[in-house]
């Protein structure tokens, strides 16, 4: 006999939850979901039976195939009194109900017949079913199994019943991850709409809950610079994939306003406090779906030495050796570097370590349509150097061609807000060095990108003129 948790009466949350529990041990495929169910005598408040995807893979007569969650207690059922499970109406008790972790199936199915026909197919002996989620469009784009259920006297609620989702719906685009769009509607009639990013590669958590850490971040300074970040965490019962969930904001891909946009970034820059005023960030940030360097280090030159040999580490591993690079990195950290950064930090000058969004190209940036402020997302923050994402003769420290929309307009209206770090006559040497690591994590990223390693030349001719070396 199976051991089943006591659940008060009526507790609709704790049977969800139990239906999930059974979600989990649905063995993961990319061919389906991972759902739980269980099925209720809410007269008596007893369990009659629990089930989960494929948790009974067996053939059955006339039904071959695998089971869907809600057709395993069906099975359970009828296997107890000796009956086919078409016929377990006449054993059910007059008030079941059925708890399920998502929408019954009303197209793919469950042996030769969609779970919505099974549950019809029992004549009224279930009268509510009780639902966690509606169907993604992963498999089927129109899901109508609520609808069926209910237009044929099946009642349906979802649990938590503060909401229930409206729609499901693909929006923006993302190279790492998938994106979409989550309509629901609250028991009051009030609608609210999120956005969601969906990744399951095996980094693939630690890059939503970086992402969240960041966003988290900056609205903490800056709230309406970024949408509200609401949690992230891992499916419950697709425990490969891991998500990122923040208020949805309509907005286009037009550029912000200069004077709006550099005003909230130079607050940015300017309120935020790093602990102990060292430079790094609490957790790993991921830049696209590599790490960055961003542990904790009191000294700037320490940290983005540090980092720029981590971002040369990636490339090299994705990429092979070059000569060229390696006549170039003796130069790099022994006299580069500290040429243009060590002076930031002696003769009385400190840097203050600032809240940075880590990505900050115009891609990354938009206006919202219904307030037509300056909105930022995709962050991988860390506290460095304010001037590490500045922009130098119409570039915004991204990939010179492609990206050079933020021009100096907007250097301008940021710097009266936030002047430039002392020795100014190093600030464009300084600018191409911050360049030169945002570009060599780049090139790292897109593996399949062949092109010659520009920024290394870039880097061999200008930054050694910059300090002074022929």
């Amino acid at each position: 006999m199976t051991s089943h948790p006591l659940i008060a009466p009526g507790d609709h949350k704790a049977y969800m939850k139990y239906a999930v529990e059974q979600a989990r041990l649905s063995p993961p495929s990319p061919s389906k979901f991972c759902v739980g169910a269980v099925l209720v005598d809410a007269d008596k408040n007893e369990i009659l039976a629990t089930g989960y995807s494929e948790e009974l893979p067996r053939d059955r007569p006339g039904d071959p195939g695998s089971t869907h969650a809600e057709h395993c207690c069906f099975i359970k059922v009828a296997d107890r009194y000796g009956i086919h499970d078409f016929d377990i109406a006449k054993v059910l008790p007059p008030n079941t109900v059925l708890y399920t972790t998502m929408e019954p199936c009303n197209e793919r199915l469950s042996g030769n017949r969609t779970c919505v026909e099974r549950i019809l197919g029992l004549n009224g002996a279930i009268k509510v079913v009780y639902v966690g989620i509606g169907e993604p469009d992963t498999f089927v784009k129109l899901n109508e199994g609520i609808k069926r259920l209910e237009d044929a006297g099946v009642k349906v609620s979802y649990v938590p019943s503060g909401c229930k989702v409206v729609s499901t719906v693909a929006h923006a685009m993302s190279f790492w991850a998938n994106t979409g769009r989550i309509d629901v509607e609250f028991a009051d009639g009030t609608p609210q709409s999120y956005f969601i990013k969906v990744i399951s590669k095996e980094t693939g958590k630690d890059m939503m809950h970086s992402e969240f850490e960041s966003m988290k971040a900056i609205h903490a300074i800056v709230p309406d610079f970024v949408p509200r970040p609401i949690a992230w965490g891992t499916y419950q019962t697709i425990p490969e994939a891991h998500f990122f969930l923040c208020e949805f904001r309509d907005f286009d891909d037009e550029m912000p306003e200069p004077g709006d946009f550099a005003t909230r970034l130079a607050k940015l820059h300017r309120e935020s406090q790093s602990p102990e005023c060292k430079f790094g960030f609490h957790l790993t940030t991921y830049a696209g779906n590599l790490p960055q360097m961003v542990e904790w280090e009191s000294s700037w030159e320490t940290f983005f030495t540090r980092s720029l040999r981590h971002a040369l580490d990636l490339e090299i591993k994705a990429k092979g050796s070059d000569p060229e690079l390696d006549t170039l990195l003796p130069i790099l950290f022994d006299t580069v570097i500290p040429r243009l950064l060590r002076p930031l930090e002696t003769n009385g000058r400190s840097v203050k370590p600032s809240l940075v969004h880590g990505d900050l190209w115009y891609a990354n940036s938009g206006v919202e349509m219904e307030t037509n402020n300056s909105i930022i997302f995709d962050a991988c923050c860390f506290y460095a150097h304010n001037e590490w994402r500045m922009p130098p003769s119409n570039e915004f420290g991204q990939w010179r061609p492609a990206c050079n929309r933020f021009d100096e307009k907007y250097l301008t209206v940021y710097q009266k807000h936030v002047e430039k770090s002392d020795p100014v006559e190093d600030y464009d040497g300084r600018i191409d060095l911050y360049k030169l690591r945002f570009n060599t994590h780049v090139l790292a990223l897109f593996v399949d990108n062949m092109a010659p390693r520009e920024q290394y030349v870039f880097a061999r001719n200008l930054l050694p003129n910059r300090v002074g070396l022929d």
